[in-house]
């Protein structure tokens, strides 16, 4: 129902934005309501420029339309990239110069409404008004946009195709068919308003294949741009365990369970050590209060993620898509329920379904996770078994490349 109400809520609204055709001077901003098919013409004859619109999400989806955008940008320097984020300022975009339009901040739940009552109405109060805006703006540069690629959701690509009335490749990271398939209306609107769909996995791939949607897994661009920073480096001697404790407010408490876990680790044997990757979205200064003189045997570091995970033994992790990252890099990963969105029971289900048998969760006590973490350390042919279930669950490296190519191939313009 939530899925057939946001479409009529998204086509109701094309009535009211579906007025005249804007185009673009340098800030793509000046409207030519007056004649405008006469205006946009005669701008076109004179500025040969095919211009590519990269919608997405947020801050995940946002990576991956940048490294598309980037390998575009590569393969045909003569286009412009144009970025419309949804829920974001594009910071992904921005550090790889890719020009944002539009963008908007998060909800105030973070984007994880569906943890309590009061998120969700704070959230439908805050976001409201978004999906109007979204397809407002976007409609004013309509009539100078060649190409359209959504990565995010299907709302998003409905949203879309109100605004510019054309068909967009869509890369879906938000679905599979290991844990949350596409229901059946957002099959049929993927028909109708996508050219080619892009999936998470080759299963999901495979399954709509069968459906009759052209469908098609070439990896996840996620996997991309995953080399080391060059920034971290273990002592020598020891078995280095990796820490993700999440992104989010929730990160500081989820420390304070992780270090009761390490505690036990401590206790009970020599060799190990351990890293925790401090995302950009947390203060360092705070995360470090959380330890002690008697945590010599912890690093934390800023900026050195991929450094930690491939250098990493096993992964205690309490985050969200860097989990997914890590998985596919090989890493067994262990989680348990921890103090917000990310960890919850039904969103780790969700994991365990998604990355299968390279993913272990369970109820969180300390000595029990400890144990579970020794189980995995000892045992070799356990941790290969789970490294090698998530590179293929989550696939190699190159997708955005791949699916750059495919796109201007089936645009007749590479």
């Amino acid at each position: 129902m939530l899925c057939v109400f946001i479409c009529v809520y998204l086509r109701v609204s094309a009535v009211f934005f579906d007025f005249g055709l804007w185009t673009l001077d340098k800030q793509l901003c000046v409207s030519v309501a007056n004649k405008p098919l006469d205006n946009y013409h005669r701008f076109r004859k004179y500025i040969r420029i095919m211009r590519i619109v990269i919608l997405s999400n947020s801050y995940g989806e946002d990576r991956s339309g940048a490294l598309i955008g980037l390998e575009l940008r590569r393969m045909r320097p003569d286009a412009e990239i144009i970025s419309f984020p949804l829920i974001s300022f594009g910071e992904a975009y921005k550090r790889r110069g890719i020009r944002v339009i539009g963008g908007s901040a998060p909800p105030p739940s973070g984007g994880f409404f569906l943890k309590s009552i009061v998120g969700l109405v704070k959230d439908l109060v805050e976001t409201l008004p978004l999906p109007f805006a979204y397809i407002k703006r976007l409609h004013q540069i309509k009539g100078i946009i060649d190409l359209v690629i959504v990565v995010g959701d299907v709302p998003l690509l409905l949203m879309g195709w109100i605004a510019i009335r054309k068909k967009a490749y869509f890369l879906a990271p938000c679905k599979s068919d290991w844990m949350a398939p596409h229901l059946w209306i957002e099959e049929f609107l993927i028909r109708r308003y996508a050219k080619k769909i892009f999936t998470h996995d080759e299963l999901t791939a495979r399954d709509l294949r069968e459906k009759g949607i052209d469908a098609l897994f070439f990896g996840n661009p996620m996997m991309d741009e995953l080399t080391r920073e060059n920034r971290y480096h273990p002592p020598e001697g020891k078995l280095l365990i990796g820490i993700l404790p999440g992104s989010r407010e929730e990160s500081y408490e989820n420390m304070r369970m992780i270090r009761k876990v390490i505690k036990v680790l401590r206790d009970r044997r020599d060799d190990l050590h351990f890293a925790v990757a401090v995302a950009d979205t947390v203060d360092f200064n705070r995360m470090k209060r959380s330890f002690d003189e008697k945590d010599r045997d912890v690093d934390l570091e800023r900026g050195a993620f991929v450094d930690i995970i491939k250098s990493s033994i096993l992964l205690i992790s309490l985050a969200g898509t860097a989990t997914e990252q890590a998985a596919g890099l090989g890493l067994p990963v262990i989680s348990f329920r921890g103090s917000g969105a990310q960890t919850t029971l039904r969103r780790l289900s969700g994991q365990k379904k998604l990355l299968g048998k390279a993913f272990r969760f369970i109820q969180y006590d300390p000595l029990k996770v400890a144990s579970e973490i020794e189980k995995v350390l000892d045992d070799k042919k356990l941790r290969e078994v789970m490294g090698g279930e998530g590179r293929e669950r989550m696939g190699p490296p190159g997708g955005a490349k791949k699916i750059s190519e495919c796109i201007l191939q089936c645009e007749g313009i590479q």
